[in-house]
């Protein structure tokens, strides 16, 4: 092989390595900016090396030429020269909106697989322990109750490997004012001075000499958005029955309406967390 076709070779080389790390950084931005999950744990490992490789790539094109000090590329008519770039451009350009629209649409459709995983796996959950939710969705508050569904909670999580936390949703009132509770794997109450007053909605857990514990029915407020409360308003004021999923970034999040003789009466939120996609080996 002469050095002129080594020379093309190298070259040709050189701006396909320069072209994918151009799109490799767009890639990881489109991906780094907007938190898109797509890809498994594997894959995205292999998508970051892969910089590694392009890199070295570039770095022997280079030195290819260098040493065979040649930079005379085979003569082609000028107007051929044009045309083929300009469509060369245009392609390349084309493929920036085409990589943006299938990292969305993976993030989409990773999401998709997350929603139906987590449908499926409360679905069998609710029906395959039916006496823990029973017990779960039984609310008072009370110790006993406090106590048992935390202890419930903490076994339907480890059950299911789909799940990081399963809390049991509850309507409520503190100071007359609506409020949603939220009960799942914790139970801890507060050591206060004994010489202070139980306050209202607050229960007794135990005490000693110089303390007690108190449970305040405030620490158990679940935390919700406009959207989430205008859904959970929805279910147990006007009996929606559908089951709601959000998606933010890696967090999953299953809103599964709990009914009993034809009436909600709590709402079981399955979350889950991941650093990585569907996709991929």
């Amino acid at each position: 092989m002469n050095t002129k076709k080594l020379v093309k070779i190298s070259n040709i080389i050189g701006l396909i390595a320069i072209v994918l790390l151009i799109y490799w950084v767009f890639t990881y931005m489109i991906i780094s900016v907007f938190d898109l999950r797509i890809f498994r744990e594997q894959m995205t490992a292999v998508f970051a090396i892969s910089i590694l490789g392009i890199l070295a790539l570039m770095a022997g094109a280079l030195m290819l030429n260098i040493m065979l000090n040649l930079t005379r590329i085979a003569e082609r008519s000028s107007e051929d020269t044009v045309q083929s770039s300009k469509k060369l451009l245009y392609a390349l350009l084309a493929l920036f909106p085409l990589i943006a629209v299938l990292l969305f649409t993976g993030h989409h459709l990773s999401g998709k697989r997350k929603e139906q995983i987590l449908i499926r796996s409360a679905q069998n959950i609710v029906q395959s322990h039916a006496q823990e939710v029973q017990q779960m969705t039984a609310y008072q508050f009370t110790l006993p109750y406090l106590q048992n569904s935390a202890y419930q909670a903490d076994i339907l999580r480890k059950l299911d490997p789909a799940f990081r936390s399963v809390i049991v949703v509850v309507p409520d009132k503190l100071n007359d004012t609506p409020v949603y509770l939220g009960f799942g794997s914790h139970f801890s109450p507060d050591e206060t001075p004994l010489a202070e007053a139980t306050p209202p909605d607050t229960l007794l857990a135990h005490q000693d000499e110089k303390n007690k514990w108190l449970v305040r029915k405030v620490d158990y407020l679940f935390p919700v958005d406009t959207a989430t409360r205008e859904y959970l308003n929805s279910v147990f004021q006007q009996q929606n029955q559908s089951i709601r999923f959000v998606a933010d970034g890696g967090s999953y999040t299953l809103y599964y309406p709990h009914r009993v003789n034809g009436k909600t009466i709590a709402v079981l939120v399955f979350s889950d967390y991941q650093h990585y996609g569907k996709f991929g080996s």
